[in-house]
């Protein structure tokens, strides 16, 4: 039973890192970014090139897929979502689609990529690579990954509630018109805000590849599970996205236990249909919320 969860939480940590740069990007834009899982499998592919052809360490190579993340995500922002903001919001959306495509097949012409799953090597430990507890043996590359996944958090927490730049962007996602009154440069705060979201799904990827590989074609499945964790846990707060992916991910793998993928995997997506229904605010959003 602790296996199960401590699997599920490790799949969740994913889910949760691309639920949280889809609220960060949609808020900061209006704009659901539908290549976000894409770019998670470009993170972990970057990393992949900084192990095997820079010969950098799992930490470095994480630190800069995360880096080429946020650059990305600069160019995302700056060459598709403004551009195609001047046909609206809808016509933004269109485009991100667009891009899960140029990624997906893209990635593959790439020397080194190609478009099957590869191995990323674990983060080294020094106490091995699986730990005993309660009787069950679990990896110790997902301790390492809910450990990281609390590291982005507190980060994150710091920017966005302890400095000024970070509460800038919170401010011009918040009241565009307001934070160009008191001087705030919103077509940069959005930019920040883009790149940090594309950041965070590079980072779950690498975090999460020496687990599920990298590489493939399962960038817009991950994008859809994520969207489904944000709709599960809340999609107004980030907390409640992240904490929607680690419920997604706990059952995910319990239904995977129990059920073949092709049983266990439409009832994952079933949860979107049914928390649409039942409770579109989410889990851990109070009644009553609207969403703009």
């Amino acid at each position: 039973m602790l296996q199960l969860l401590v699997a599920g939480l490790t799949v969740g940590s994913e889910l949760g890192l691309i639920a949280l740069g889809i609220h960060i990007i949609l808020r900061a834009t209006r704009v659901v970014n539908f290549a976000q899982g894409e770019f998670s499998i470009i993170g972990g592919l970057v990393a992949l090139t900084c192990v095997q052809t820079l010969h950098l360490n799992g930490w470095l190579a994480l630190a800069g897929a995360t880096l080429a993340g946020f650059a990305l995500g600069l160019a995302f922002e700056r060459l598709v979502l403004r551009p195609a903001a001047r046909s609206g919001e809808t016509g933004a959306t269109i485009a991100t689609i667009g891009v899960v495509f140029i990624l997906l097949y893209g990635h593959a012409l790439v020397p080194g990529w190609g478009s099957d799953p590869q191995p990323l090597p674990e983060f080294g430990a020094p106490w091995g690579s699986t730990i005993t507890a309660g009787g069950a043996t679990i990896p110790t590359q997902s301790v390492w990954v809910l450990a990281l996944l609390l590291a982005a958090l507190i980060v994150l927490y710091v920017f966005f509630e302890r400095t000024y730049y970070g509460k800038a962007v919170r401010a011009a996602a918040e009241n565009p018109l307001g934070a160009r009154l008191i001087g705030i440069d919103v077509r940069s705060t959005r930019s920040i805000a883009v790149a940090l979201g594309i950041a965070l799904a590079a980072y779950g990827g690498t975090i999460i590849g020496p687990i599920t590989l990298v590489g493939g074609a399962g960038g817009f499945i991950l994008t859809i599970k994520g969207f489904v964790a944000a709709i599960l846990g809340g999609l107004d707060s980030p907390g409640a996205c992240v904490a929607g992916g680690l419920i997604l991910g706990v059952l995910q793998v319990a239904l995977q236990s129990k059920l073949s993928y092709d049983v266990a995997d439409p009832l994952v997506y079933a949860v979107l249909l049914l928390m649409l229904l039942v409770r579109p605010q989410g889990l851990f959003a109070r009644r009553g919320v609207v969403r703009d």
